[in-house]
């Protein structure tokens, strides 16, 4: 298991200031992490067609579009990573990975995962209750998996040497299906739409089952060897089961098939990736601990400034919501 980072929209974050605190009303943007210098220039490899010693692009672990959606729908338009609740962040981490040539194909595929999938379902307006997968999806979402693995693999890990091979051949494997794009992985998708809470999970997970990003992971079992690969987009997860696991433990799962695909028939999910999700918010909730009291009266006076009703406002208060 991973110690996973996910972003998340700072409103989520208030809940733990106490109002008999004292606070500093320092607002000073002294914690903001610092982006990149885009007129740098990195030579080396490109991790995907492997072209030597060229120009690499940065490229998101987890594609833009959900960074810029989680800031635009936000309270006060940054981001916090659990690894360092004390930094704002105003995009999501990236690496030097591709070639431009590379880099624009995937962004390609990207677009249309964002037009025809994540728009629909990450809408605070009206979700629809249908959406139509072609195989340039699917490959976008596998191109995800392999680009979050790989550039969170030297994450601290309780993996053995034989899960690590066994994720090494999953790589490769995804590389070789992204460059012929064709994916032959059973990819499934865990939608929430409707109301919350979500698949009888407990309504204080809303929060983080509407605007968390990123949470890649893969897990492993024994009896037989078998994995479980997942990462998150706001308002869905996507994940991969192995061979090797029950029937009775994959049932509930949702293919993320070429075609048409009706959301609104998902009544459930997995206990796999439920209980990945709880193990989830108990590591966010050990994070929102460490955040510091300069940290908490940022948020509190953002929030404060911004009078409009947003996203964060709306998956705040069904987080509060009791099932009925």
């Amino acid at each position: 298991m991973v110690q996973c980072a996910v972003l998340v929209a700072l409103y989520e974050l208030t809940p733990i200031f106490s109002g008999d605190v004292a606070v500093t009303t320092d607002e000073s943007e002294e914690n903001v992490a610092p982006e990149n210098d885009k007129d740098s220039e990195c030579k080396g490899d490109c991790v995907l067609c492997d072209t030597k010693d060229t120009v690499l692009q940065e490229s998101h672990s987890i594609p833009k579009f959900a960074y810029d959606w989680m800031r635009e729908t936000s309270k006060t338009g940054f981001l916090r990573d659990m690894d360092d609740v004390n930094k704002r962040h105003q995009d999501g981490p990236k690496k030097y990975l591709l070639c431009g040539d590379c880099e624009r194909k995937l962004a390609v595929l990207e677009k249309q995962l964002a037009e025809n999938c994540f728009k629909k379902i990450a809408n605070y307006q009206k979700q629809k209750t249908t959406i139509t997968i072609t195989e340039g999806i699917r490959v976008a979402v596998l191109s995800i998996f392999w680009r979050a693995l790989i550039t969170t693999d030297d994450r601290s890990n309780d993996r053995t040497a034989e899960d690590n091979i066994v994720l090494k051949n999953f790589l490769i494997e995804a590389k070789e299906q992204i460059l012929a794009e064709q994916c032959m992985f059973q990819i499934c998708i865990a939608p929430f739409i409707g109301g919350a809470p979500y698949y009888d999970l407990p309504s204080g997970v809303t929060y983080n089952l509407e605007r968390g990003c990123g949470s890649q992971d893969a897990r492993f079992g024994d009896n037989p060897h078998r994995y479980f690969i997942a990462f998150k987009l706001p308002f869905m997860y996507f994940y991969i089961f192995s061979d090797g696991w029950h029937a009775s433990e994959i049932r509930k799962s949702t293919y993320f098939r070429a075609g048409n695909l009706r959301l609104d028939t998902i009544k459930d999910i997995p206990n796999t990736l439920k209980t990945y999700i709880l193990d989830l918010q108990h590591q966010f909730n050990a994070s929102k601990r460490m955040m510091n009291i300069r940290s908490m009266q940022q948020i509190i006076n953002d929030v404060e400034k911004n009078k409009k009703i947003t996203g964060s406002d709306k998956s705040m208060l069904r987080s509060k919501k009791k099932k009925q």
